[in-house]
């Protein structure tokens, strides 16, 4: 449990200073003074939790919001400016502070090797978690990249499908190459061709096995193909996607495309709704204001989110009996006027996680509180959010390079650890 100073030394460069101040004289030019008297006791760890992991950077996920790791122990004292808690050779942010108990957020350093060390400025020895030296504590990372990938590719938007696989509109060196499939174990397939010379912005899974797509911008057109017909076709081939839906000039571009309980295809653009029925390719516009970018059909309503009049959030439109929208409600304001909501996911429970175009890149709505996800460690760039059926307690999140307030990212797809349940996208399950 306990470490001599001459450990500490290494670890902790204040005390050195600490020591060379106590224990100098005229004529000698030694730092180390055995007989130097150490003003503090001991600290001693008792016990930690969560016991054995954590995540970095993070602590604890529960429904309820992020936990801190829990040390517990005495002689801690309660000035934080003498108290250091490495996690490995990475410091912890120290969140509070009693003479029994430490409340931290751990590095964001992931590792399997992350012994804990409470180390105290004017005591002799250091404390360390776990006791025994042959055991570990280990800090998890929140997310983990989408196996498969290789350095060229830049996956874009994505959906997934019925059994747990995922879909993505690929980049490979900027060039198009069309919607490809992957698997957990990295193996990969051609759903639709490569020679397009556009790519979709967004593409989702629909209750009849189509992948519906749309290119954003100006562009009034959704697109339909079978992916299972492109996997036929061999794996350097796919399908070519037909153009299913052609709006008129007054749509504007179609920007987001959503699947309702009823199987109702919802599609939006500026100040429009768009309800297809599948069935027969029968559409219906609808108005409602606003830059609308996004859409998630959740419990019977839909949610769209916005720009109006200079106010940036989520409306939330009740899906009406008739499968037509009632009168739309704002249900959640965003910090500021430029965060856009880029794409929505519901958990089980009903908090939303929103993708937004900040450095806070992912937030979540919960006990009607607006806050950032898991704050400073999803890299910038969250675009579209996804869940697959072949982990429901992770949230897909395809990342778009990018460079915000000096963080730069890479487009990838990430794998977000949410230690619960998302709720279920119409069409993916």
């Amino acid at each position: 449990m306990f470490n001599s100073y001459l450990d500490k030394t290494t670890l902790l460069s204040l005390l050195a200073a600490v020591l060379f101040l106590g224990s100098c004289t005229e004529d000698s030019n030694i730092i180390f003074d055995p007989d130097y008297q150490y003003e503090d006791s001991d600290p001693v760890v008792t016990q930690v939790i969560p016991e054995q992991r954590a995540y970095a950077g993070v602590g604890s996920v529960t429904s309820e919001g992020l936990q801190p790791v829990v040390i517990s122990g005495q002689n801690f004292g309660t000035n934080p400016s003498n108290i250091i808690v490495y996690f490995g050779s990475s410091r912890a942010d120290i969140l509070s502070l009693q003479d029994d108990e430490i409340m931290v957020t751990p590095p964001n350093d992931p590792g399997e090797e992350r012994r804990i060390r409470v180390v105290k400025v004017n005591a002799e020895k250091y404390s360390e978690y776990p006791e025994d030296p042959e055991e570990h504590y280990e800090l998890r990372s929140i997310f983990t990249p989408f196996p498969g990938f290789e350095g060229a590719d830049e996956p874009r938007s994505m959906t997934t499908g019925f059994n747990g696989e995922l879909f993505a509109m690929n980049l490979v060196s900027g060039g198009n190459f069309g919607i490809i499939t992957m698997d957990r174990e990295g193996e990969r397939d051609q759903a639709s061709t490569r020679g397009e010379d556009w790519a979709y912005t967004r593409i989702q899974h629909g209750p009849d096995g189509n992948i519906y797509a749309v290119r954003g911008g100006a562009v009034g057109v959704i697109y339909r193909f079978d992916p299972d017909e492109g996997l036929a076709m061999g794996p350097e081939a796919g399908v070519v996607p037909e153009a299913y839906v052609r709006l008129a000039r007054g749509f504007g571009g179609v920007q987001d495309i959503e699947f309702d309980d009823n199987g109702y295809l919802w599609a939006c653009g500026s100040n429009n709704l768009l309800r297809v029925d599948v069935e027969t390719g029968d559409f219906q516009e609808f108005p409602l204001e606003g830059d609308i970018r996004s859409l998630r059909v959740y419990n019977g309503n839909l949610y769209a989110g916005i720009i109006r009049d200079g106010q940036s959030g989520v409306w939330r439109v009740p899906l009406l009996g008739d499968n037509t929208p009632g009168d739309a409600e704002l249900y959640v304001e965003t910090p500021s006027a430029d965060m856009r909501v880029r794409s929505m996911a519901f958990t089980s429970g009903g908090d939303m996680v929103m993708s937004v175009n900040t450095i806070e890149s992912l937030m979540i709505f919960r006990n009607n509180q607006v806050e950032e996800l898991y704050p400073g460690i999803v890299p910038p760039g969250a675009s579209d959010l996804a869940v697959s059926s072949e982990n429901p307690e992770q949230l897909l999140v395809s990342i778009l390079g990018t460079t915000i307030g000096g963080v730069t990212s890479q487009t990838r797809i990430l794998m977000l650890e949410m230690e619960q349940e998302m709720a279920l996208i119409n069409g993916t399950f």
